[in-house]
């Protein structure tokens, strides 16, 4: 989970298999997030984004939650090397960034700036 600022996460989930089971959404962290998941499924919280969970769902009892992980691109080093011995690369030249949501520009709060 990565914190998306107020009380949203961007988050999917993946089986122990790490197949994804669902896709890459932006939620809005409440007590029912994730409640078709919990009912039959343990699920565990981790990034940055986790502790913003707990309040709302920490004591779900198939809710766990990850001490101190850091998001890292170590993690991606075995797709990498996966993805490389297949000879499966991105063509940087169509390559588009995927972003959950679009941007909205705002005014800047910094005294000074306009």
């Amino acid at each position: 989970m990565t914190d998306a600022r107020r009380m949203e996460v961007y988050c999917a989930l993946y089986d122990t298999e790490g197949n994804e089971t669902r896709e890459v959404l932006a939620e809005i962290i409440d007590e029912y997030s994730f409640h078709e998941y919990l009912a039959d499924n343990t699920i565990v919280f981790g990034g940055e984004g986790a502790d913003k969970c707990k309040p709302a769902l920490g004591s779900h009892p198939n809710a766990r939650f990850t001490e101190g992980f850091q998001a890292s691109a170590k993690f991606m080093a075995g797709l990498a090397g996966e993805k490389f011995k297949l000879g499966q690369f991105e063509n940087l030249a169509y390559f588009e960034p995927f972003y959950l949501k679009d941007f909205v520009a705002g005014k800047p709060r910094v005294k000074g700036l306009h």
